[in-house]
């Protein structure tokens, strides 16, 4: 079984990713456990994932959450998800899932260049990151990269940065859970599959977030910058 073993420290490894940034489970665990079980099998598994870390996020970021900063990302998302269903149907998701990748590695040299807007990002960028994440959310089942580059973007601290994470992950996927459920996509091998990564998922959760209660607003920011660059080089892997 030792197929196993590499689902649980995957599972690990997304959890403590998440657990410190507020992002990242699907988009560093759905390349990693292709290599171990079927695509299919991947998605809902790693959504199950998805939950149960924003549940935990919720307490532990509970005071921070303002719907001014998150409801304009998700709002717009909605009309992004149609559009991309229908690229999904007339382009391959290898040049999609490329793109992605290119733009989240540039997007990451902030990390070196220290480069970030004098003042908020008006709505309109909360708009088109939203409409974005929704595109991509359609197309390749990965609505997280806009909103992370969006939030990162903003002179906020890391409380706010990973609240608003949070909560458009939270309720994104709540409806994209109620979907799969309502489709029969979670069968027997998948709540097994799940049963028995719970363990190491909620273990690398709370070491991230110990990892984040110890850093300050700017390593934050680098961290988030880092991961981003690693996400795009796995992302470009899978493309």
């Amino acid at each position: 079984m030792p197929e196993i073993v590499y689902l649980q420290i995957i599972a690990f490894l997304g959890g403590f990713v998440q657990g410190l940034t507020g992002f990242g489970v699907m988009l560093l665990a759905l390349p990693l456990m292709a290599f171990f079980i079927d695509i299919k099998t991947a998605i809902p598994l790693i959504v199950l994932f998805g939950l149960v870390i924003n549940v935990i996020l919720i307490f532990q970021l509970s005071g921070n959450f303002a719907v001014k900063r998150w409801l304009p990302l998700l709002i717009a998302s909605f009309p992004g998800i149609p559009l991309g269903i229908s690229i999904h149907k007339a382009v391959s998701p290898r040049p999609l899932e490329i793109l992605v990748g290119i733009v989240l590695i540039i997007t990451s040299a902030n990390a070196w260049f220290r480069f970030r807007p004098k003042k908020a990002l008006g709505k309109i960028w909360a708009s088109a990151a939203g409409f974005a994440a929704g595109c991509l959310a359609g197309s390749i089942g990965a609505s997280g990269p806009p909103v992370v580059i969006y939030t990162s973007l903003q002179p906020w601290t890391k409380s706010e940065i990973k609240a608003t994470l949070v909560a458009f992950f939270m309720i994104n996927g709540a409806g994209v859970l109620a979907f799969y459920f309502f489709h029969g996509f979670f069968t027997a091998q998948i709540i097994q599959l799940f049963s028995w990564c719970a363990a190491p998922l909620v273990l690398g959760v709370l070491a991230g977030s110990l990892l984040y209660g110890r850093i300050n607003d700017e390593n934050y920011r680098s961290a988030v910058m880092w991961i981003l660059c690693v996400l795009g080089i796995l992302m470009l892997l899978k493309g």
